[in-house]
């Protein structure tokens, strides 16, 4: 029974919902954590999007992530849109020209939705499993915001 639960949850994440976010739409903003910097998002689907970002901490990070998202995940507020994701992707370290790490990161989230207003708030956790220089383990986690340039119409 267990394990129908957990197969049901990690269905209803790739599950397409019903809010307007759709291919095209390009949101700008800040994630302060691990790594701290500017992010990008560029959707492809209505669940899915590719987030790009930076980090100036005291290292250079750089890290692409491809997102699917859920939007019957969580129960939804009166206003505004709450919804979960999931993703991976690879991740790029520069510790002073020296040691430079990769890895992949393993993502999964939670963002709400300002309805009407084009602002995502999210809260991610990242396991990031480093392939080299050595092999090892890393958590990183970031509460961000973006604002959205271009937002399909609400259907």
């Amino acid at each position: 029974m267990k394990r129908i639960i957990q197969m049901v949850f990690v269905l209803s994440l790739f599950r397409a919902g019903g809010w307007a976010v759709g291919p095209g739409d390009l949101g700008v903003g800040v994630v302060l954590g691990d790594p701290t910097g500017p992010t990008l998002k560029y959707w492809t689907e209505r669940n899915q999007a590719i987030d790009l970002g930076l980090g100036f901490q005291d290292d250079f990070i750089v890290y692409a992530d491809y997102l699917w998202h859920g939007w019957n995940v969580f129960p939804q507020p009166e206003r505004g849109i709450f919804g979960g994701y999931v993703g991976f992707g690879p991740r790029f370290e520069d510790r002073d020209h020296k040691d430079n790490k990769f890895g992949i990161r393993t993502v999964a989230g939670i963002d709400y939705w300002f309805e009407p207003y084009p602002f995502e708030a999210f809260f991610e956790v990242v396991p990031v499993f480093q392939l080299s220089p050595d092999t090892d383990t890393e958590l990183d986690a970031g509460i961000g915001i973006r604002y959205y340039f271009t937002m399909s119409p609400s259907k």
